[in-house]
C-alpha cells in the first residue's frame, strides 16, 4: 500500500467515525428538542432551530409552512405560547431514527416515527386523545452544533382514546377557520382515514454526499428504491 493511498483509507475511516459521532449527537438533540416541545418549554425548543438562517423552517400538519426565523417564532408561539392548563398532555415519542448524515459533514436527512398521546379539558373535564405521525428534519451544523434547519411533522393520527382512529375523525384536519397569517400553503397532508390510502411519505433519506438546492422537500419523494 503506498503513503497516498493509506492517507486515502485514513481519511476515509476518520470521516466515518465523525459521521458515526454526528448520528449520536443529532439524536440527542432531537431528543431534547421533542422533551422541550413536550413541557411547552418554548424558549427551550428554539434554542435547536437555526434561527440565523432566513431559510430555516417549520411545517406542521396542515397549520402550514412556516418560512424564516420570525415565521417559525410565530408558529411556536401558536403551539406553545399559552402554559399548559391542568390535565392537559402532550407526550410525543421518538422511534425507528433514520439518519443519513451527509459525506461532508455538514447536513444530515432525518426520519423519525411519532406515536404519542396526550389530553385536553373543556367544561365536561380531562380527555385523552392519540397523536401518531411521522417527522422529517433536514440538521445542519453551525458553529460546532447540529441545529434544526427544517422540521416537517406529517400528522397521522389524530383521535379520541376510546374511539379510535377509524371511528373518530374529527381532529385530523386543522380547524375550518383562517390560517395564521405568516403561514404559507402546506406541502402535504394525509391523515389516516378509511378513505385514504398511504403512499408512504415521508420518504427515508438516502446516503448522499452534498446538501444541494435539488435536495429540498426530498421527504416527499414517492421513489422507494
Amino acid at each position: 500500500m503506498t503513503e497516498q493511498e493509506r492517507r486515502k483509507r485514513q481519511e476515509k475511516l476518520l470521516g466515518k467515525l465523525n459521521r458515526l459521532e454526528a448520528y449520536h449527537e443529532i439524536q440527542n438533540e432531537m431528543g431534547r428538542l421533542t422533551a422541550a416541545f413536550n413541557f411547552h418549554q418554548k424558549e427551550k425548543v428554539l434554542e435547536h432551530f437555526a434561527l440565523d438562517l432566513e431559510d430555516v423552517s417549520l411545517e406542521y400538519a396542515d397549520e402550514g409552512r412556516f418560512e424564516g426565523p420570525a415565521a417559525v417564532k410565530a408558529v411556536l408561539e401558536e403551539l406553545l405560547g399559552a402554559p399548559p392548563k391542568p390535565g392537559e398532555m402532550i407526550d410525543m415519542q421518538l422511534t425507528t431514527p433514520m439518519i443519513e448524515v451527509a459525506e461532508d459533514g455538514r447536513t444530515a436527512k432525518c426520519v423519525w416515527w411519532c406515536p404519542g398521546a396526550g389530553a385536553y379539558t373543556d367544561n365536561e373535564g380531562a380527555h385523552a386523545v392519540w397523536l401518531w405521525g411521522e417527522i422529517a428534519v433536514d440538521f445542519i451544523y453551525r458553529e460546532e452544533k447540529w441545529k434544526v434547519w427544517h422540521l416537517h411533522y406529517f400528522r397521522l393520527i389524530k383521535c379520541a382514546y376510546e374511539k379510535g382512529w377509524v371511528d373518530d375523525l374529527s381532529m385530523i384536519n386543522r380547524p375550518n377557520t383562517p390560517m395564521h397569517p405568516k403561514s404559507l400553503p402546506s406541502t402535504y397532508h394525509n391523515p389516516y382515514s378509511p378513505l385514504s390510502i398511504r403512499d408512504g411519505i415521508p420518504c427515508m433519506p438516502r446516503p448522499y454526499r452534498t446538501y444541494t438546492a435539488a435536495d429540498r422537500y426530498w421527504e416527499l419523494n414517492r421513489d422507494k428504491r
